[in-house]
């Protein structure tokens, strides 16, 4: 029996037919299959050419809204998938398709056949994550540590291909210090305060002078949750190394991307 998506389930696909009642999309997750959206179900909008919306060769999101393996009819509904989720599953379906690629040029690199390096590589990384990026993704974050289930022939070349072809996803957050210090060596001792708070957040911080003893703090991480923490650890670090000099030190928080 073949393996149908689910009732609910947001599928990728590319459309093939543009119909004055709606549009063919083959599924791309699904082989051999193709699922069908009505009209009513293109857009939110109202639709006087339908061709205005959809286009042959576009990939887009769907929300499967009815399966019947009897008549090999799958529903799907444009209109029930909002922008932001159909960018994840598109992002999602190109990440899934080049690490499978990349896994396809490691066993030819190694002169062994794919499907022996997929049941090698994949399949006990898979026990574990949902994705092979989300794999590789914590590989390229903890280092070969999460290599222990793989044959160990493969943790060199494994991990060389993932550092080339991937960079962790970075979260930064801002902020802003506003410090003076008085007295004659007013300016070295906010030199000396602005370094320790750039020891303090290494490579992971930068502070660039915005003028009238304003500085900004930029913080970045693997996450928000670190870059908060970083950020917090350098804001502080500034503050009271500006007091021990007897000076005055605020930090105001500013946006995150």
């Amino acid at each position: 029996m073949e393996d149908y998506p689910e009732h609910g389930e947001i599928v990728i696909g590319r459309i093939t037919k543009v119909l004055n009642y709606g549009v063919f999309m083959e599924l791309l997750e699904y082989e051999g299959m193709q699922g069908f959206v009505h009209i009513s179900n293109v857009s939110s909008s109202w639709i006087k050419n339908i061709r205005a919306f959809v286009k042959e060769g576009q990939i887009r999101a769907g929300k499967v809204t009815g399966v019947d393996p009897s008549k090999n009819q799958i529903d799907l509904a444009l209109t029930k998938v909002s922008a932001s989720q159909q960018r994840v599953k598109i992002e999602e379906y190109k990440q899934g398709k080049r690490t499978q690629k990349l896994l396809e040029l490691l066993a030819k690199d190694a002169k062994v056949d794919s499907q022996v390096a997929w049941n090698e590589i994949a399949e006990p990384l898979l026990e574990k994550y949902d994705t092979l990026y989300d794999a590789f993704q914590a590989i390229l974050a903890n280092g070969d540590s999460i290599l222990e289930k793989v044959p160990k022939k493969w943790a060199k070349p494994l991990l060389e291909m993932i550092e080339k072809n991937f960079e962790l996803p970075t979260k930064t957050v801002r902020g802003k210090v506003i410090l003076s210090i008085p007295g004659y060596e007013g300016i070295e001792s906010v030199k000396k305060v602005l370094l320790q708070g750039q020891k303090k957040g290494g490579k992971k911080v930068e502070i660039f002078y915005l003028g009238s003893g304003n500085y900004s703090v930029k913080a970045t991480s693997v996450d928000y949750k670190s870059a908060e923490k970083i950020l917090k650890d350098v804001s502080d670090e500034i503050v009271s190394s500006t007091k021990s000099f007897g000076g005055n030190a605020e930090f105001v928080k500013a946006g995150a991307n």
